[in-house]
């Protein structure tokens, strides 16, 4: 069997991705997989890392802003669609199948060219541009909301999670992060790049944390590890990047985060309580939509970017745990990756 899985551009695209390529693996032990990416997405370093292979093409984001990148973006997506097309040409797969990313549209593009069957998975409740456009060369559509339904057709499964962190055991976890006995863990996150307003609030809050109950994860990502002060508390640890996140989300008993889909598939299937501070520019504001479906189903609750302050934060934290924990719980679908490969079949 061979199959081309498209994914790149974020972690909210390439995980789910990857989840895809292991259930894959697991059914059939010889498959012969391949990714497409973007030399412009985290797609180059994190594919490779997970062991598999990957050829990437010229690709650029659809931007909606008038800029250089918005105007050559048609240019470098047609040069990514020739390559695209000789690399599928090359392998000749039975199914090319999409989490989208940069170089998604190039992809489908041309293995409807060449007669491939496209498989498309959207993570979000609003489907992007990009899957927006691919889905009319759809042969199926997989989403992971019910109230996605609402904007287009589809198949609802879930949204895939890698093995590792379905099955990252807690208490070996805790072991390993050093956790104390009987303190819990809080883990906050804002995506790969970071999230500066989460990263400010996080920080001007240490002091009135009650570090005898809580031990702080945080992954401040890339862009803001250098340039904001990191104070020095015994009960806080920050990282730039976290490549174990699958051991601090087993180890966790809070996540405070974006409202990424992928994030919080994974939340959901570790049964982890949610804090959810949307991006507020994100595209036609579907980290809102993500984060409504969470509260609705009493997992999690959500604060505006704007008005997650310290005073807020700290306010928030006397949550009911173990009852928003069993609502995540329930809201995950562990057989995404799995009904997803038996309808690709």
């Amino acid at each position: 069997m061979r199959i081309v899985l498209v994914a790149g551009g974020t972690g909210g695209h390439i995980y789910p991705g990857m989840a895809i390529a292991e259930e894959i693996e697991r059914r059939f032990p010889a498959a012969d997989i391949l990714f497409l990416g973007s030399e412009e997405g985290l797609e180059r370093d994190l594919i490779p890392r997970a062991g598999f292979n990957i050829k990437l093409i010229k690709a650029r984001a659809l931007l909606r802003k008038i800029s250089y990148k918005a105007l050559s973006a048609p240019f470098v997506s047609a040069f990514g669609f020739f390559q695209a097309l000789r690399i599928l040409s090359g392998f000749r797969p039975q199914a090319l199948v999409s989490t989208g990313g940069y170089a998604s549209l190039a992809a489908v593009l041309a293995a409807k060219l060449l007669g491939i069957p496209v498989f498309i998975h959207e993570q979000n409740v609003l489907p992007g541009v990009t899957n927006r456009l691919c889905f009319k060369l759809a042969d199926e559509i997989f989403l992971s909301f019910e109230k996605s339904l609402a904007y287009h057709r589809g198949i609802v499964v879930g949204n895939p999670v890698r093995r590792e962190i379905r099955e990252a055991d807690r208490e070996r976890s805790r072991k390993e992060l050093g956790v104390p006995t009987g303190k819990k863990v809080m883990l906050i996150m804002g995506g790969s790049q970071g999230a500066r307003k989460i990263n400010e609030t996080v920080l001007a809050s240490l002091s009135k944390i009650d570090g005898d109950k809580w031990e702080i994860l945080h992954v401040i990502g890339t862009r803001d590890f250098g340039a904001l002060p990191r104070p020095q508390f015994l009960f806080y640890h920050p990282f730039s990047y976290l490549y174990n996140i699958a051991g601090a989300m087993a180890a966790a008993d809070l996540a405070v985060s974006r409202a990424g889909a992928t994030a919080i598939a994974e939340f959901s299937i570790r049964g982890l309580p949610m804090i959810l501070v949307p991006f507020p520019y994100s595209a036609e504001g579907h980290q809102e939509l993500n984060a409504q479906a969470v509260a609705e189903n009493r997992a999690g609750v959500v604060i505006k970017n704007e008005d997650f302050t310290p005073e807020r934060f700290i306010a928030g934290l006397d949550l009911n745990l173990n009852e928003m924990g069993r609502a995540a719980k329930k809201m995950s679908r562990p057989d995404a990756a799995k009904i997803m490969v038996e309808r690709i079949l």
